[in-house]
């Protein structure tokens, strides 16, 4: 059976566009769960560079985490849409050129539980990403042959344009993750969800660890000394609206305790102490009085515990309840170094990084508590709102590569 030349060159630009919409969308969906979440990508980040032992300041991770992630979604919007041809897919290539020996490094060797590809979005085994990797680069080779043969949805007198809304796009999204908090919550204590237990039992969460090349689960009450290397901590989903161990100086769990407070609470979680904090010291203690002031006491939740502890007490001698918790547990509850949980009757209202909260909210004057007028970030709403302009943009500028009066000039 012949085929015609005009059905061949059909199937040839099917397989180009449906080549294009793959690689596209992967590197779309990697490059925005990176943004959206721009504190976990960093922690994978700092996973790596602990298993490879290598110490390298946090800034420059963060700023590298936020332009890789910046640089693959733009990447993806290219390949899909099919603009930029040559950069987009050789832009592609180079990511496959780094990541397929990692992946493969990483399937054999085991030093991290998962990649991270699609950070907490998607998680894959280490061997599934490598085979995802691999069906990848073959897709990618095909198009650095055949992508120019077919045409792309925006001209080129206007695919900078593109260019431009897909860099900031994703580069929005990581600022606000950053500074503020995910506009998406992947994690098991998102906003809405009960921080506490009302039976008092600890979240069926697993801590991974590892050491000699060996790696085992341990549970909270039993986390190994300081030889030992952290690696993941695994949440079970149907418990993911359980307890976080919060510890007294005694060593006892009080998160029973915790669950049976109703009312109002604010919570500092601070997984992470660092001298920087001490400049919002006086803040959080003003914080605390306020709280108290409006039926909303607040206690601070540290990863930290013994010398430790109390050195920060010391130095930000705190008015109000200091617990300990695992650091792990705090990740998952809020991104940051420091950030402030509010909770009512148990559930989650909103969840902000300290340094985004103005300390000027204290001196306004309005009725009731001013705590009540904080808003989450991470309620669907303010994501939705920023895609939609995304999108809606972009079909402006694909309108206006549709103009003739524009772009006379542009090939029919």
């Amino acid at each position: 059976m012949k085929i015609n030349v005009g059905t061949l060159m059909r199937l040839r630009r099917y397989a180009v566009i449906l080549t294009r919409i793959i690689v596209g969308l992967t590197f779309v969906v990697a490059g925005w769960a990176k943004a959206i979440d721009p504190w976990g990508f960093v922690i994978k980040m700092g996973e790596y560079f602990s298993a490879w032992g290598l110490a390298i300041p946090h800034e420059p991770v963060v700023a590298a985490c936020v332009g890789v992630a910046c640089v693959e979604f733009c990447t993806g919007v290219m390949v899909l849409v099919g603009a930029f041809k040559r950069w987009a897919v050789w832009t592609a290539a180079a990511f496959m050129v780094f990541m397929l020996p990692l992946t493969a490094y990483i399937a054999i060797a085991n030093p991290v539980s998962d990649c991270g590809c699609f950070g907490d979005f998607i998680v894959i085994s280490n061997w599934a990403t490598f085979a995802k990797n691999i069906l990848l680069s073959a897709l990618i080779v095909y198009l650095l042959f055949r992508n120019r043969t077919v045409r792309g949805l925006y001209p080129a007198p206007i695919q900078w344009m593109i260019m431009a809304l897909s860099v900031a796009f994703p580069l929005y999204l990581a600022v606000v993750g950053y500074n503020v908090q995910p506009m998406v919550d992947f994690r098991p204590f998102k906003t809405g969800c009960i921080v506490f237990n009302p039976s008092g039992e600890i979240a069926d969460v697993k801590y991974i660890y590892e050491k000699d090349g060996q790696e085992r689960v341990f549970n909270l009450d039993e986390l190994p000394d300081s030889t030992w290397t952290y690696v993941d901590a695994v949440v079970d989903d149907s418990t993911a609206e359980s307890s976080i161990g919060v510890y007294d100086d005694d060593g006892e769990d009080i998160a029973p305790i915790l669950s049976e407070t109703m009312g109002d609470r604010l919570y500092l979680v601070v997984a992470q102490p660092d001298v920087q904090f001490l400049s919002r010291s006086r803040f959080v203690n003003e914080l605390a009085d306020y709280g108290g002031r409006h039926d909303s006491p607040m206690c601070a939740i540290v990863g930290v515990d013994g010398d430790t502890l109390e050195s920060w007490k010391n130095l930000v001698r705190p008015r109000f309840p200091v617990y300990t918790a695992e650091d792990t547990s705090l990740k998952m509850l809020a991104r940051g170094t420091a950030a402030l949980v509010f909770v009512r009757d148990g559930v989650i209202l909103w969840k902000r990084s300290l340094a985004s909260v103005d300390m000027s909210v204290l001196q306004k004057k309005i009725e009731g508590n001013v705590l009540d007028t904080i808003q989450p970030i991470d309620d669907g709403r303010h994501h939705l709102w920023v895609c939609a302009i995304y999108l809606v943009l972009m079909i402006a500028v694909y309108l206006l590569g549709q103009s003739p009066k524009l772009l006379p000039n542009r090939k029919k």
